[in-house]
């Protein structure tokens, strides 16, 4: 520690000394309860987004399945048991028929993570549609 030539190191240190130090003893403390609630609630969310994201890509591969499937004419039973298997648990399958088209729509509400059973999940889905195949059904 540097001291100037007329003080001893231990009167008197170079540099300020903060007066108020004694009294802002537990200000980190006070801050940090504050913004670690909204923290963890941001992350929350964060969590809920990426669950959501990945259900609402899971609905498109099931609606992409069972889009491929009706187009080569396999049966609506098979289509919807195909489209299930593939979707998240708990989705809902809708399977639309024109004579040129197929849709399929694949829909399932995802719960907001870990505050489920508290809060509404949001409602996810996704649709294919795809020509139909030329020629007799298999």
């Amino acid at each position: 520690m540097r001291t100037r030539p007329d003080r001893s190191a231990d009167a008197d240190p170079v540099g300020p000394r903060s007066l108020t130090s004694r009294h802002d003893a537990g200000m980190v403390t006070a801050e940090l309860v504050v913004v670690l609630p909204a923290i963890v609630l941001a992350l929350l969310f964060g969590l809920a987004a990426v669950s959501a994201m990945t259900m609402r890509m899971r609905c498109a591969d099931a609606a992409a399945v069972g889009a491929r499937l009706a187009a080569r004419g396999e049966s609506a039973a098979d289509v919807v048991s195909a489209t299930r298997r593939v979707a998240p648990a708990g989705a809902e399958v809708l399977l639309q028929t024109t004579s040129s088209t197929v849709l399929v729509t694949v829909r399932v509400v995802a719960p907001l993570l870990p505050a489920g059973a508290w809060l509404p999940g949001l409602e996810v889905s996704s649709h294919f549609v795809q020509d139909r195949e030329p020629g007799p059904p298999p």
